[in-house]
């Protein structure tokens, strides 16, 4: 059973997810995840995630973005600088 609660504005979800004992033997025997359960379950899901390339995928679509927002103002710049040159007579 799942069950998606929205916590804040800021688009953190709360997931409750139900384990039966000896699932919840085997979360708590990984060690390096975390100390509490919560901690665990949540390290888990990243790391499948990430071992699967969701979150790379996430994360090269944001670099990409960042990129081409950091090309569009260093073209702003230029072209401000080029009209202040000319403006003082500095070809």
């Amino acid at each position: 059973m799942t069950k998606v609660i929205d916590q804040s504005a800021n688009s953190h979800k709360l997931v409750n997810v139900t384990f039966d004992e000896d699932q919840m033997k085997i979360i708590r025997s990984l060690k390096g995840f975390g100390t509490e359960d919560a901690e665990i379950v949540r390290s888990i899901v990243i790391a499948y995630l990430s071992e699967h390339n969701y979150i790379k995928q996430a994360s090269i679509d944001r670099d990409r973005a960042i990129e081409e927002s950091d090309r569009t103002i260093k073209q702003a710049s230029d072209e401000s600088e080029r009209k202040y040159r000319r403006a003082r007579g500095n070809f």
